[in-house]
């Protein structure tokens, strides 16, 4: 009986300590950077945007929110926009998953919900210098569209202050589905405060996205 005892009290007690190193609960947010390589635009505006030549660059930022609701089982939602003179994309992802403690740094998860996107374009026409000033107009144009998606990773640490996250997420968009790898690093100033250096790419049929996100995560 002891011997049981003492085996229950050290499964709890592993237990506590991953919940403890491995938060499922935190908001996080802050700045980021995005490069769309040449030809992607079309994957948004098919033939309003040309970019055959030129990688285009935007900025914006990044917001992303869990919350570890039930035993090892929590909710997600995250986004982000990024934006140039004429031109805004934006990307968000709300789901329900369940993680697995590994060890009391390591832990894998899964998540599964609905992804969206949304591009915007604003576009000048007959505004140049033989066209008559009257017909000079902005038009805009948008493009958005929304599909089931789900996500794989693991979270480890591989030293004190360092946390990592590598994953993988798809989500459907109809004909061509969007692939995401995406690493997510921490480090830590305290249990609950810690600064984020993260990396995506996305690859959807001709579109070739990478983000980089620098910013601030508070867990709970």
């Amino acid at each position: 009986m002891t011997m049981k005892r003492l085996l229950l009290a050290a499964i709890a007690l592993t237990s506590l300590t991953a919940n403890a190193t491995q938060s499922y609960s935190f908001l996080s947010g802050g700045y980021q950077f995005t490069r769309v390589a040449e030809n992607g635009m079309g994957q948004y505006f098919a033939d309003k945007y040309n970019n055959s030549e030129d990688s285009k660059y935007l900025h914006g930022l990044y917001f992303r929110g869990s919350w570890n609701f039930y035993d090892h089982f929590f909710a997600e939602y995250r986004t982000g926009a990024t934006t140039r003179s004429s031109s805004t994309l934006g990307q968000d992802y709300l789901a329900l998953g369940y993680y697995i403690p590994l060890a009391a740094t390591t832990s894998v998860y899964a998540s599964m919900g609905y992804s969206g996107y949304r591009a915007e374009r604003d576009i000048n026409t007959g505004c140049g210098l033989l066209d008559n000033n009257k017909e000079c107009k902005k038009r805009s144009f948008s493009q958005d569209g929304s599909g089931l998606s789900g996500e794989i990773g693991l979270r480890f640490k591989p030293l004190r202050w360092l946390q990592m996250e590598p994953s993988y997420r798809y989500a459907d968009f109809g004909t061509k589905g969007q692939h995401e790898l995406r690493l997510t690093n921490l480090i830590e100033f305290t249990q609950h405060s810690a600064l984020e250096l993260n990396a995506g790419y996305h690859h959807w049929d001709n579109l070739d996205e990478t983000n980089y996100q620098v910013g601030y995560r508070y867990s709970f």
